[in-house]
């Protein structure tokens, strides 16, 4: 079992030495422009396979980890959602696909803090990194819901969740990386990601608004 574990591991760091490559690409290169497109679509595929597999591996003996399988699944609805918003710039509608994403996903965000709670509740380690989480995902849900009601009146609004969803997606892949490389699992490793992407994400917000 243990064999397996270390192959997966090993596809999973591939594929996002590959997303963490390409997302940088992308992030430097102008937004809407060839290297930026398709070096978004190479870190969108690798991310997606990379999280993937990080689910399974989060499960098996001498690797669980719960928190990290969530940050999988968050991970992949960043970077499913984050491409299909860019469908409202065409079509200007909204797919049963979509809403479907968001009410699972909400589903799940609202889970995350459950656990939270509990964890604050039973005094069990990280019940911080649950709230901030689910927190987060809670806020990218309402976000959604949004943008579906009101991207008539707000056309622009696809691009500003777009980069939202992207950049989040990039800096849970950092966050990965940060915590692999360093071998540590502290606080600031599980955050200073989430808020230098935060930050990055309101500068941008408020360029195209």
């Amino acid at each position: 079992m243990e064999q397996i574990a270390l192959i997966l591991i090993y596809i999973h760091a591939f594929f996002g030495g590959i997303g963490l490559l390409a997302g940088l690409i992308s992030i430097i290169g102008k937004k809407g422009k060839f290297y930026h497109r398709k070096s978004g679509v190479v870190f969108s595929v690798a991310m997606f396979i990379s999280a993937l597999i990080a689910i399974p591996i989060t499960l098996l003996p001498n690797h669980k980890n719960l928190l990290l399988n969530l940050l999988s699944i968050f991970t992949i609805y960043l970077v499913i959602s984050g491409n299909r918003i860019l469908r409202f710039k065409k079509h200007h509608t909204l797919g049963t696909t979509d809403i479907t994403i968001t009410i699972i996903m909400g589903l799940i965000f609202f889970g995350m803090i459950s656990i939270g709670i509990f964890y604050r509740v039973q005094e069990i380690p990280k019940s911080t990194l649950f709230f901030f989480f689910g927190g987060f995902g809670v806020m990218a849900t309402i976000r959604d819901i949004k943008l579906y009601k009101t991207f008539k009146t707000n056309p622009r609004g696809y691009l500003s969740n777009h980069i939202g969803k992207m950049s989040g997606a990039y800096g849970a892949a950092v966050t990965a990386f940060l915590l692999a490389a360093l071998d540590s699992s502290t606080l600031w490793i599980w955050l200073t990601p989430s808020i230098i992407t935060l930050i990055f994400v309101t500068f941008w917000r408020r360029k195209i608004t």
